[in-house]
Order: structure tokens, then sequence, then C-alpha cells
């Protein structure tokens, strides 16, 4: 790659301006390029007093920020990578902090624009089918113009298919910006995008540093879950599950106690109420064959058991059963 260099001796201020940025340059730890392009100079503002205190923003001539990577190479090689991507209106982008949460600040910071006639389209321009309400006339032919397939119906111009009118990297023409602007369509994003950051000597383009945190945090959850869940299952103890894991143990050992009659001071209770069920069962079925044997006291509490266990709720009977009982009381008298 060719070197920067000037054709004649730089003012004063160009070179006061080449020494801060190579100062900048060897100051931050994360250094990225921006695109300025058709940017106004108060949504750069506003971006600047946003992330004043985490990130500085320098807008210079190419020129001078090719100069000012190739003097602070000579001390990081890496810094040369970036020259690559400096083409067009652009600005040096610094920061201490997570490059992440800067380019990914930057992208959800964007707003809707218009496209400007002459303007190069930084993406596909597309216009999907619609009732334009647009009444039959001249539009129609631009429509038309720029690859719409349109019909009228119901006395207004519909545009019946989806259809890509401006390819990434082509000029919009002004048939197309008058269209966009009379349909209301802004087809474009006003804010910075960070196109490539340098860090510990490592490259990220702007489709590596755009990420979802949300869907990552997610993730994350979902993961931490199923690994609790895991853990859980293979009973390994560990700071997330000790509880659960020590409620379970301790619910599984008083069962155990209990049905292999194992007196504790926390199953005592249980078991001795089993027991005197199991004994008043027992007791029951001795006096269905012999009332003698069983106890007074210990009869009476067996039949106040039954009574409260075994009695039924009385049923209403149907109506028809009871058509038919009538009339089988009433053969009983006459015969």
């Amino acid at each position: 790659m060719s070197k920067a260099v000037y054709l004649h001796e730089p003012n004063p201020s160009n070179k006061r301006q080449l020494k801060e940025l190579v100062e900048i340059l060897g100051s931050y730890n994360n250094i990225g390029i921006t695109k300025v392009e058709n940017i106004a100079s108060k949504t750069i503002q506003r971006i600047r007093h946003d992330m004043r205190g985490e990130t500085v923003l320098k807008i210079a001539k190419n020129t001078l920020m090719r100069l000012a990577l190739e003097e602070a190479a000579k001390k990081d090689k890496g810094l040369s990578k970036l020259l690559d991507y400096i083409q067009g209106s652009c600005a040096f982008i610094f920061t201490n902090g997570n490059p992440f949460k800067v380019a990914n600040y930057l992208e959800k910071k964007k707003i809707p624009t218009a496209a400007k006639e002459g303007q190069i389209a930084p993406k596909d321009i597309s216009i999907s089918a619609r009732d334009t309400g647009f009444a039959p006339g001249p539009v129609i032919g631009e429509l038309q113009s720029i690859g719409l397939l349109t019909r009228i119906e119901g006395g207004t111009i519909k545009i019946i298919e989806d259809a890509v009118v401006c390819k990434a990297g082509d000029k919009v023409s002004k048939t197309l910006t008058n269209v966009l602007n009379r349909l209301g369509i802004e087809p474009f994003d006003a804010g910075l995008s960070v196109d490539v950051i340098y860090s510990a000597g490592n490259l990220m383009v702007h489709d590596d540093l755009i990420v979802d945190f949300d869907e990552i945090m997610n993730n994350l959850v979902k993961a931490h879950q199923d690994a609790v869940a895991l853990s859980l299952g293979a009973n390994i103890p560990m700071k997330e599950n000790i509880d659960q894991l020590l409620g379970r143990t301790l619910r599984e050992a008083l069962s155990l106690a209990i049905e292999t009659n194992f007196i504790t001071p926390e199953t005592a209770g249980t078991i001795l109420a089993k027991t005197q069920l199991e004994a008043m069962i027992l007791a029951k079925a001795i006096a269905t064959q012999d009332p003698s044997i069983i106890p007074p006291e210990l009869l009476a509490a067996t039949q106040a058991v039954a009574a409260t266990t075994t009695t039924p709720e009385p049923s209403t009977p149907e109506p028809e059963e009871e058509e038919e009982e009538e009339d089988s009381g009433m053969g009983s008298l006459f015969g």
C-alpha cells in the first residue's frame, strides 16, 4: 500500500491536528473507523454528547488520518490494518471501554432518513405492494419508470408486487427520490456505524461487532437453568442447587424412615399414627369374627372409626327407579 504524503509543507493547523491524532492513537485500547457521510452535524454533536466520557470521535481529512496511522504504526504495526478502511467521509472513534457495547449503542441510535438525489445507496431500497392512494395521472409513469408494476383499482393506483428499486452501491435518481418522498418512505438510517475496530492486535468488522445482547442473555439463562437441572438429576452439589438437593434428600429420607418404621423425632408422630390406624383396621377385622376378643373401649373406637370412614354418602335415586319402586309397592297392595 502506498503511503500518504503531502505534496507541500502542511500548514500549522494540520500539523497540530496530526500530532493530536498520533497521540490519541497511542492512548486508547480500541480504535475504530466510522463513516460520516450524509450525517447532519447536529446528529454528530448529539452522539458526541451522549457518549461523552466513554468514546471520543475525531473527524479529519483522509490524508491526515492515514499519516497519523502510519506514524502510530511505528509503535504498533497492527494499526496499519486500518488504512484500507479509510475511504470516503470517515472518522476515528476511540474508546477504552467494551468495543461491542460502543458499536451496538451507535447502531441502536440510528434514525430513519429520506434518500437524497445522487446519494450512493448503502443498501437495497425496496418498495412493497400497496395502495398508493394516488389518483390516476402522470405519477403512474414515474412509478413504472423505477420498475414498479401497477394497476388502477377503485379509483387509485396500486403497486401490485414488491420490488427492489435501487441496489446497494447505485446512485439514487431524482425520480426515485420523488417517488419515495411521495410514498413517505425513509429507506436509510442516519447515524454512525462502526465499520471496523482494532483491538489488541485484531480487527473486528461491523458484522462481528453487532450482536443481539438480549438473545445472548436468554441463551445464557437457559444454559444456566439446564445446567442446574442436570446437576440436580446427577446429585452434584453446587451453590445454585444445594438448597434443593438438601430439601429433596430430606424428603426422601423421611419417606424411607416412615416406610421402614424407623423412629426419629421427625417421623415418630407419623409412624405412631400409621401404627394406630393399622391396629384399628386389624381390630375391626377381628371383631367381625369374634367381638368378645376385643376390649370394649377398643371395639367402640373401631366402630367410631368405621362410622367416619365407611359411611356412604346418600344418593338420590333415579326418577325411573322411583317409578318402578312405586309400581312394585302398589302391586303388593293388590296382590
